[in-house]
């Protein structure tokens, strides 16, 4: 083979790649934009026309979990962490659809690891990897607590619950403190 034949061969392989790349970002944006217009299974229908990688499969589990797939979702994210052990986001949706299946004890581990992998951040944004997604730390100590609290470890629940309301940023983080209240109301009357 030849000097020339190679880089022929070199620029028609990188010529594919790219193809492949811009097709696989075409279909990602379809995608997507069902999903934006609740057009739910056929989001997961154009997404399945894209190589796994752990934002396809997070995204799939967003949406399986949205149709209150939550099994479905918990597969999904369990493929994504597979792929991306430092997803952290993948660790606490897998969480919270745990939870709202009943497992309490698997969503605390969830919770648990999606702490470890928050690496003492307050809050990751995922919007570089194309995801619509920020996740904080006192959501995911607000979502732990309450698995305590369903688990009857009032006690410690209680306190993440406390940590979580010591950590809020947005205005939506305000429901940490009425459940607070709420909790505090109920011991109240149980007294």
């Amino acid at each position: 083979m030849s000097l020339k034949q190679v880089r022929s061969s070199d620029a028609e392989g990188s010529m594919t790649g790219l193809t492949r790349l811009l097709q696989e970002i075409e279909t990602w944006v379809s995608a997507l934009g069902h999903y934006d217009n609740n057009e739910f299974e056929e989001a997961l229908k154009t997404f399945d026309g894209i190589s796994d990688t752990s934002k396809i499969l997070f995204n799939c589990g967003v949406i399986h979990a949205t149709l209150g797939e939550h099994d479905k979702a918990v597969e999904c994210y369990q493929q994504a962490i597979k792929l991306d052990s430092y997803l952290a986001v993948a660790y606490f949706q897998q969480g919270v659809s745990n939870f709202l299946v009943g497992d309490f004890e698997e969503a605390l581990v969830n919770f648990n690891d999606t702490l470890l992998y928050l690496r003492g951040n307050t809050y990751i944004n995922y919007e570089q990897l194309g995801l619509k997604f920020k996740l904080y730390s006192c959501e995911v100590l607000f979502n732990r607590g309450l698995c305590y609290i369903y688990l009857q470890q009032i006690n410690t629940g209680m306190g993440d619950l406390t940590f979580a309301a010591k950590e809020k940023v947005t205005p939506d983080h305000d429901v940490i403190d009425e459940a607070i209240a709420e909790e505090a109301e109920v011991r109240g009357h149980s007294s």
